[in-house]
């Protein structure tokens, strides 16, 4: 598939992260690289911050200016280079399986198979959160790439 001309992309959280599942079942604390930065994204972020809150979470913004988040995306691309990567990170979908081909990406699908994610997640978007059978990132929000 075409990644200029993909209809839709996703914007994810792989909320167990890049190979640290296990750091942050220890440590309770939840780094999220992103990019929404501006006022109203940073509303909407608030929310997931909340609900991880309400799960015995702390949140640690590290956030990265600029809209389309190629900023951020560099800056991920250095910090697991370096081993230093975050715990989460907001992705669009083609970067999700570009990540979870190289085997940096953490594994969700317990917490997929428990809350359902198979049957309120469509397919379309499945498509860009399932590597190799596994769940590897929450589509938190969704919006076209081809804005024609």
């Amino acid at each position: 598939m075409n990644r200029f001309l993909t209809t839709t992309a996703v914007i994810a959280l792989a909320l167990a992260g890049v190979h640290v599942s296990a750091r942050a079942a220890d440590v309770k604390e939840v780094q999220m690289l992103h990019w929404w930065t501006s006022g109203g994204e940073a509303a909407a972020l608030n929310v997931l911050k909340q609900d991880l809150s309400k799960e015995g979470f702390a949140w640690k913004d590290v956030p990265v200016a600029g809209g389309g988040g190629d900023a951020a995306m560099t800056a991920l691309k250095a910090m697991v280079a370096a081993g230093t990567y975050p715990t989460a990170s907001q992705m669009l979908g083609y970067t999700v399986l570009d990540y979870a081909q190289a085997g940096v990406m953490g594994d969700l699908t317990e917490t997929a198979k428990k809350e359902g994610w198979d049957k309120s997640v469509p397919a379309a978007l499945q498509k860009f959160s399932v590597y190799d059978g596994k769940w590897v990132a929450a589509p938190v929000n969704v919006h076209s790439v081809n804005w024609l």
